[in-house]
């Protein structure tokens, strides 16, 4: 089965248009299929639209928790063993999900979409290669495009995943962790203002921090002591480092106690060593406190409406 994952807000105009795109190409896939929208609270008549269509998972929100919210409920939602992902304001060509597809039934874990002709101005396309040029650097996920919301992935590789913050577009990155096998391939980019990139310049700084979070959490995610910890004995050892340097000049008679200030810097040193590792340790407690409560998420459905054909 394929689930088709959709985020909404204020496409009513376009809602009837996307809905029997996505009927079309989902029917020619030869598989079943379900359709899963999530509307995050519109206010110009979406909701109301999207319950009447069929067939159709309408999945409301009770206000708008932005889309990796959105995604986060689809992706709960959905039962399909291939799942794509696109989005509501169909930046990208529906036609171009049966590619997703096939590239799937070829085995790989993840296939995401490459846009071409993107209609985006000088800076907006040299911002967007060099993040996804940071993106992969750091990752070690080579792909072009991170931000295209048109991807498939095989449901065993996103299992458990909760999207948090901006982590969305890392979804490839976990999936490949867990030994998914990455694909990226060519999709059209749609006509229009609805295409064109709305990443800011000023965003680079939160795309960075929340690499650096999924980085960490890839790494050290199930055992956040051993980072903390690493760093707690190193500053212990420059503690202790700091503290026999002061000892020796003592004693080669260069400098006494109350004439350097290596005794207070090791002491500094020390306390950065046992702050660190009450930090780790600490975190390790919140991290089975987060295993304890992990279906709890950071947004509510207000309702679920399915129909069927």
């Amino acid at each position: 089965m394929i689930s088709i994952i959709v985020p909404a807000f204020n496409i009513a105009n376009n809602l009837d248009k996307l809905h029997r795109r996505l009927v079309l190409v989902s029917e020619s896939l030869n598989e079943p299929y379900e359709i899963i929208i999530i509307d995050s609270g519109s206010t110009d008549g979406t909701r109301q639209k999207l319950i009447k269509l069929s067939p159709i998972t309408a999945v409301l929100l009770s206000r708008n928790f932005g889309r990796n919210a959105a995604y986060d409920a689809g992706f709960k939602m959905a039962v399909g063993d291939f799942v794509v992902t696109f989005s509501g304001d169909m930046e990208n060509n529906p036609e171009d999900i049966k590619k997703i597809v096939d590239k799937l039934r070829e085995g790989y874990g993840v296939v995401s979409g490459w846009r071409q002709n993107r209609q985006d101005v000088f800076y907006r396309k040299l911002f967007s290669r060099f993040a996804n040029w940071l993106v992969s650097k750091i990752s070690g996920v080579k792909l072009r495009d991170f931000h295209s919301s048109l991807k498939g992935y095989r449901r065993e590789f996103i299992d458990g995943v909760q999207i948090l913050g901006e982590t969305f577009i890392f979804m490839p990155i976990f999936a490949h962790d867990r030994g998914a096998r990455v694909a990226e391939i060519e999709i059209s980019s749609a006509n229009g203002e609805a295409q064109k990139s709305r990443r800011k310049i000023s965003e680079m700084a939160e795309l960075f921090f929340d690499l650096i979070s999924v980085k960490f959490l890839l790494n050290y995610f199930s055992q956040p002591l051993r980072f903390f910890g690493k760093w707690s004995l190193f500053s212990l050892f420059l503690a202790a480092s700091t503290f026999i340097w002061a000892i020796i000049m003592k004693i080669l008679g260069i400098n006494d106690f109350s004439t350097t200030p290596l005794p207070v810097i090791s002491t500094m040193f020390v306390v950065l060593s046992v702050t660190l590792f009450m930090m780790g340790f600490i975190t390790e407690i919140l991290l089975r406190i987060y295993y304890d409560r992990k279906d709890n998420a950071p947004y509510m459905i207000y309702e679920v409406v399915k129909n069927k054909k």
